[in-house]
């Protein structure tokens, strides 16, 4: 008989708190999960062939498939977007289509402080970028030659 496998939990979008659903679709309430950094933890330590023993494959496909919304909201959003609105679910693309309501709902309410969080974000993004091109320019200078 074949041992149950472990399931990996999937990112939530940061406004969430339920219990959440695994990567591949289950209620993660309901079967043994470990987290996306204990996955790729395991994958380090006991390799591909191994972890694939311990661990739902569709889960760990999707998990390196899919980042996070720290790794980019955009693409956190298009993955829930995907999952509820698809494949005739209206368990949960209801409860997203509410949070982009209330979201919207929020910014209006708050324009001024929404605005300037955008504009200390893009003027961050500058700042950064102008950075990275001193130091990509001091570190061609360094290989000139006669450069110290």
């Amino acid at each position: 008989m074949k041992e149950p496998v472990d399931h990996i939990l999937r990112p939530q979008l940061p406004w969430r708190f339920d219990a959440g659903i695994t990567e591949c679709g289950y209620d993660a309430s309901k079967v043994k999960t470990l987290t996306r950094e204990d996955f790729f933890a395991r994958l380090k330590e006991l390799g591909q062939r191994r972890t694939a023993m311990l661990t739902c494959m569709t889960c760990s496909d999707t998990a390196r498939r899919w980042g996070t919304w720290g790794d980019d909201p955009r693409k956190a959003l298009e993955r829930e977007i995907q999952w509820e609105c698809g494949y005739r679910r209206t368990d949960r693309g209801v409860q997203l289509r509410d949070e982009l309501f209330a979201a919207a709902a929020l910014i209006e309410a708050h324009r001024d402080e929404f605005d300037a969080f955008i504009s200390e974000t893009e003027q961050r993004r500058e700042w950064n970028k102008k950075k990275a091109e001193a130091a990509a320019a001091k570190q061609r200078h360094s290989r000139e030659p006669g450069g110290l």
